[in-house]
């Protein structure tokens, strides 16, 4: 599978380059008009679980209506905790809206959705990144 690949170190002009990729991919997912789908999820910072855990995401009409923790087969109370593509999306514009000092971005050139996206709000704080991953999604039948 392609991707595209995204990357910034703070700079006017580089926060431009992620605002243009983010509206062609957001613009490419959304042609797709799939509403109904599933995919791998994760998401890495020092948070506690179920972060850092890969779980199993299912999505009906734009909405996640179930996780699982694919380390023991457990059901996700919060259905909040993992991300649609569309929050994602929300995410990376939020973060170069506030100027975040790192941002990299991995798009799935076919579909147009985040495949990987990692965050770095402010390089002199100590754990506060963030990086969010989607794998193998598919449609939901």
């Amino acid at each position: 599978m392609l991707v595209n690949v995204m990357t910034t170190v703070a700079n006017s002009d580089s926060y431009s380059l992620l605002r243009e990729e983010l509206q062609e991919n957001r613009q490419l997912w959304r042609s797709q008009t799939l509403k109904d789908y599933q995919y791998i999820y994760q998401q890495q910072c020092f948070c506690p679980p179920p972060s850092n855990n890969s779980l199993e995401v299912f999505v009906k009409n734009d909405t996640i209506i179930k996780t699982v923790n694919l380390n023991n087969n457990e059901n996700i109370k919060d259905l909040t905790f993992a991300k649609t593509v569309e929050e994602l999306f929300n995410i990376i514009e939020d973060a170069i809206k506030r100027n975040a000092d790192e941002i990299l971005i991995t798009y799935d050139s076919l579909l147009g959705y985040p495949t990987r996206v990692a965050i770095d709000y402010e390089k002199i704080l100590a754990d506060e990144e963030i990086t969010y991953t989607v794998e193998k999604l598919t449609k939901l039948n």
